[in-house]
């Protein structure tokens, strides 16, 4: 086995966050092929989103859900690869999105009963360059490793949960609780490691009070702000749902009235109890390398009701202690 299969293994087996997992793909199929243009599409239940994207000629929005079509749909539908300079043609209806390339490969990312990912897909621009079937062979087996790495992170979103919905079933003292509920979720969202905070909502004063904060540039662990400020305030007053921004490539809805240090992403998710919002999960990062993902964004929506039962249920225990 070549060092560059031991590096994609080696990548994988790091347990490393997805998009850096998925640069370091990048980076190790660009070292011997013409693959500098390189993404990987994510299959979801309303089309296709692609959270890496590397391309000199376009670019996709990394949150954004797109119709599944084109070569990608077509090598999802198919569960086959498609090799422009080798395959014949796919069908009309499945007309490549965008510039043709020079040369492009797609191979499906196949799940352990054969259900399709995602695809992972190289291509390059360059008059007269083509791949070969040495570098089809390696983006198969890059294929396969990110199948396992896609895997294991579902694997480690539902451990989270399970986690989390067990301290339910716990007796907990509040002030114990919210540092268990961080020691969890670092673990599967990282961004959270640095930056996460737990405010809930106090309807009578109008205003958020946080519960739990910690955060590298804004300490204000005891300072409250009110319901319709920030992103939690869109949160908490429009949309009712998790927000996910990237600074530069969302734009800020003229609703929000900012607050705080600007972030480089923001990711907030509201706690429900009852059909009411009684608080917020943010998870935020200052540093362009420490990306929030939509998977992230996943992970929070899961963990969130069970949160949010684990609050209630451990206020309502630690009154009856005190009566």
């Amino acid at each position: 086995m070549s060092d560059d299969y031991r590096t994609i293994l080696r990548l994988i087996d790091s347990r490393l966050p997805l998009p850096l997992v998925y640069a370091g793909c990048n980076r190790v199929l660009a070292s011997r092929m013409p693959a500098d243009n390189m993404y990987i599409s994510i299959l979801e239940a309303d089309g296709l989103r692609f959270p890496y994207y590397i391309d000199d000629v376009q670019q996709e929005n990394t949150l954004e859900v797109y119709p599944k079509e084109g070569w990608t749909g077509y090598v999802i539908d198919t569960r086959r690869r498609y090799w422009l300079a080798k395959d014949p043609s796919p069908p009309r209806e499945s007309s490549p999105i965008g510039p043709v390339p020079e040369d492009w490969l797609g191979v499906p990312v196949l799940g352990r009963d054969g259900e399709p990912l995602g695809v992972i897909a190289v291509q390059t621009y360059i008059p007269g360059s083509r791949y070969t079937e040495t570098d089809l062979e390696f983006v198969e087996f890059t294929a396969d490793a990110l199948s396992l790495a896609l895997q294991l992170a579902y694997q480690d979103r539902e451990i989270a949960i399970r986690r989390i919905a067990a301290l339910v079933d716990e007796t907990v003292d509040i002030d114990d609780l919210y540092p268990r509920i961080h020691e969890i979720m670092q673990n599967v969202i990282p961004a959270a490691r640095k930056n996460i905070i737990i405010a809930r909502v106090d309807e009578a004063a109008g205003v958020f009070r946080p519960v739990y904060w910690h955060d590298e540039r804004d300490d204000y662990d005891v300072m409250h702000w009110p319901l319709n400020v920030g992103f939690s305030g869109y949160i908490y007053k429009v949309v009712g749902s998790s927000y996910i921004y990237e600074d530069g490539k969302t734009a800020i809805p003229p609703e929000v009235i900012p607050i705080g240090y600007p972030p480089r992403y923001w990711l907030g998710t509201p706690l429900y109890s009852r059909d009411r919002i009684i608080g917020v999960v943010v998870i935020q990062s200052y540093d362009s390398s420490e990306v929030i993902t939509k998977e992230d964004e996943y992970a929070l929506k899961g963990i969130c009701p069970h949160i949010a039962t684990a609050i209630s249920q451990t206020e309502v225990f630690s009154k009856l202690r005190r009566t």
